[in-house]
């Protein structure tokens, strides 16, 4: 089977590590695998490593993008084909309106687009739906976003609303062990969907409560978090790794006592996975797949409220009570293992390829 993989934004991250998965588990089970991603990307070097053939395109060059991809495709002759996020299913829709007998799927890894401004909302609303109606099936990795679908009409009203959770492999990862005084990690892009102002705010209140906190992760917001940080940076009480790759970004959560997420909207987050799998308790924004994540509370601690005072004053109280933290980090590791697995995660996209309809609503 031929089987190409599409993910346009190739830096280290949840989706990115997501795909690479799903190419190493089809490379293993034999499979010839295309991954078509940025230029120069973290995901084109791992692909290559992993036995993939790679077209590196330029993604972010809308005038080309979507030609490039056409290119390589043809060149390719995938008899599947799957994009991962906005930008990939965006860019696959000429080609695969070309192909129709190829089996085209899409993976949403959250929508982005209700938390722009008006003008950009409207747009990404048309280029979700364009997306969404005209590749063959959708996959969301919550059912957050799977009900965000139909409520928008993003999908055709006939068809079926198809889940596949984010997994994680519990045996590969690092266990938990903090060393030093108890730490608070962010981990994620410093940019607006992660929230790097609250995530800010929230450092300086934990650092002037004696939490020492490191924030994983770089991006367009980075140079202002590290003004509105400079004096807790200077005086050691909180750091800033900029933009790591995942081995470090693994072993900076396995350093910590407590993970928070202030994002404003995700998908299915892989790093809150990720810290349940080591044994690192959560303190998280309910938003998007968080709560499915978290099991409604019953893993980790979920926040409507976006005020910092509130999530500093939450983690100082896990920190201060052992029990509590243990009862969390026992139910997140059982939810890991019960709910997240990555070979699960695999076998049913391994599965959708394999079917003899494509996958087809």
């Amino acid at each position: 089977m031929r089987i190409a993989q599409v993910v346009a934004d190739g830096r280290p991250g949840g989706g990115t590590v997501m795909v690479l998965s799903l190419v190493e588990h089809l490379v293993a089970r034999g499979a010839e695998v295309c991954l078509a991603t940025d230029a120069g990307s973290y995901a084109a070097d791992r692909g290559r490593a992993l036995g993939a053939a790679v077209a590196e395109l330029p993604f972010f060059s809308l005038g080309r993008a979507s030609r490039r991809l056409a290119a390589a495709l043809d060149g390719f002759r995938p008899g599947v084909v799957h994009a991962h996020g906005s930008r990939a299913g965006f860019h696959l829709v000429p080609w695969s309106r070309r192909r129709p007998s190829v089996a085209t799927h899409y993976t949403v890894h959250g929508y982005h687009f209700q938390h722009r401004s008006l003008p950009r909302l409207l747009a990404g609303r048309w280029a979700e739906r364009r997306t969404g109606r005209r590749l063959r099936s959708v996959i969301h990795v919550c059912d957050h976003d799977c009900k965000l679908a139909q409520s928008w009409r993003l999908i055709p009203p006939a068809a079926a609303c198809r889940v596949i959770y984010n997994g994680v492999d519990v045996d590969a990862l690092p266990a938990a062990a903090p060393a030093g005084p108890p730490r608070a990690v962010f981990i994620g892009r410093l940019v607006p969907q992660k929230d790097p102002e609250l995530a800010a705010a929230i450092a300086r209140r934990l650092a002037a409560a004696g939490v020492p906190v490191t924030l994983v992760g770089g991006g367009a917001g980075e140079p202002r978090v590290r003004r509105r940080l400079a004096a807790e940076i200077a005086a050691g009480r909180v750091a800033m790794t900029g933009e790591v790759d995942r081995e470090r970004a693994l072993a900076e959560l396995a350093g910590a006592a407590v993970l928070v997420l202030p994002s404003r909207w995700e998908g299915l987050p892989v790093v809150v996975l990720e810290a349940l799998a080591v044994g690192v308790p959560v303190v998280a924004a309910a938003v998007g797949g968080v709560p499915e994540a978290l099991a409604g509370g019953a893993a980790g601690v979920l926040l409507a409220e976006r005020d910092p005072e509130r999530f500093a004053a939450e983690v100082q109280a896990l920190l201060a009570d052992g029990d509590r933290r243990r009862r969390l980090v026992a139910a997140g590791r059982a939810l890991a293992a019960e709910r997240f697995r990555l070979a699960d995660c695999l076998e049913r996209y391994a599965d959708l390829y394999c079917r003899g309809d494509g996958g087809r609503r």
